[in-house]
């Protein structure tokens, strides 16, 4: 017994030939995966350990979630398309997983939230060899989001010669989604429409690319993946201009910082303190959310957010400009320059318009001037709140 143990710990290969230490490191990584996946993707683990380079994603935690698990949970999805459906779209299922399992495999410290520096950012060029495919020349290429695309695919030439599993490693963020495929997966899968709609509309500067049905059917299950990510709230979108924004501004208005704050600076705006604040806040938006499913709500206040950021985003000239949030579950808030009560109220009354128009839901609304930033929002809620219709009797 204590000559196995050692072995086990050491690594070493026991009388009859096996690497015990080994076959015990997979014996565990089986079950804790076992744990925390759906039982169906038991015949494909094994896959997992035929890529050593696989293994090194369980360390990275990017978008606030391990990357190993986003392999595995691309890998469930993959398993769970029935075999008409693969027939329909001509290709196999041993290819699919095989794009699904080397997809993103490039991905180091460059994507981990510990280390990502959001200075960093910035558009790129298409590696040379990926312009090989077309569309790519023209293709958006962010770094340094993008750049384990390139790494993924030379990883990938180690381990497959399919032109078609090659494609969809190299194509996986900038394929154009069909929607003939798109129709055909997310109904197997039993998707909703909305969400089909936010897939198909996502980045078309980016998802730019022609491409094979495999290769859609990949990029497909990695938006999936990217959406169920944001309604696990796990999400931190730190990485994003509008997360930073969606950050500041709420700590803003609760007094957290102030206009030295150096997202801000990240942003490309200056502050003097001593902007006005616009409160909007959604009337009947609890019945509103008891009639909807979660990523209808969520898709609705987010084109609330870009609808506000249409209307009221102004700039003036150097580096003034209004700033959009989403305080709470249904309150917006609006910092700007603006200091006359006439144009605040008119920007309140455009708002309301389009929002009504839109989305059909009303809004109370309030502003506060004249103080500090804190002090503005705390005056713009005391004005929304006295709109309140209160459905109790008085004497």
């Amino acid at each position: 017994m204590g000559e196995s143990t050692s072995n086990k710990e050491e690594g070493k290969p026991d009388p009859n030939g096996i690497d015990m230490g080994k076959h015990f490191r997979r014996e565990l990584l089986c079950e804790t995966l076992l744990r925390v996946t759906k039982p169906h993707i038991v015949p494909y683990l094994e896959r997992f350990f035929q890529v050593n380079e696989l293994m090194h994603l369980s360390e990275l935690v990017s978008v606030g979630e391990n990357q190993l698990l986003h392999t595995t949970r691309m890998v469930e999805l993959a398993a769970s398309i029935p075999n008409n459906i693969l027939d329909i779209l001509k290709i196999t299922r041993e290819d699919l997983i095989t794009v699904v399992i080397l997809h993103d495999v490039g991905k180091g410290q460059e994507v981990d939230d510990r280390f990502f520096e959001v200075t960093a950012v910035h558009k790129g060029r298409v590696p040379s060899y990926l312009r090989y495919y077309p569309g790519m020349k023209w293709a958006e290429w962010v770094v340094p989001f993008h750049d384990h695309v390139g790494l993924s695919y030379q990883i990938a030439k180690k381990y497959t010669s399919s032109p078609s599993v090659l494609e969809g490693v190299a194509l996986h963020h900038h394929v154009k989604i069909r929607p003939w495929p798109l129709n055909l997966v997310c109904d197997a899968l039993k998707i909703s429409s909305i969400i089909k709609m936010d897939i198909s509309h996502y980045k078309p500067a980016q998802y730019a690319a022609p491409g094979g049905n495999l290769t859609q059917v990949v990029a497909i299950l990695d938006q999936l993946c990217a959406i169920e990510r944001k309604f696990r709230g796990i999400s931190c979108l730190g990485l994003e201009p509008q997360r930073i924004e969606y950050e500041v501004v709420r700590d803003l208005v609760i007094g957290l910082t102030g206009e030295d704050d150096p997202r801000l600076e990240v942003l490309g705006v200056s502050l003097t303190g001593k902007e006005s604040v616009i409160l909007l806040d959604l009337r009947a938006f609890g019945s509103f959310v008891k009639m909807h499913t979660e990523y209808e709500v969520q898709s609705m206040k987010a084109a609330i957010l870009q609808l506000l950021r249409s209307q009221v985003r102004i700039t003036w000239g150097g580096r003034a400009r209004d700033l959009v949030a989403l305080i709470g579950g249904d309150e917006y808030a609006v910092v700007t320059e603006v200091q006359e009560p006439e144009i605040l109220e008119d920007m309140i009354k455009r708002a309301a318009a389009v929002i009504k128009l839109k989305t059909g839901l009303q809004v109370r609304a309030g502003y506060g001037i004249g103080r500090n930033i804190a002090e503005n929002y705390h005056h713009a809620r005391i004005q929304a709140e006295m709109m309140k219709e209160y459905r109790f009797l008085t004497e």
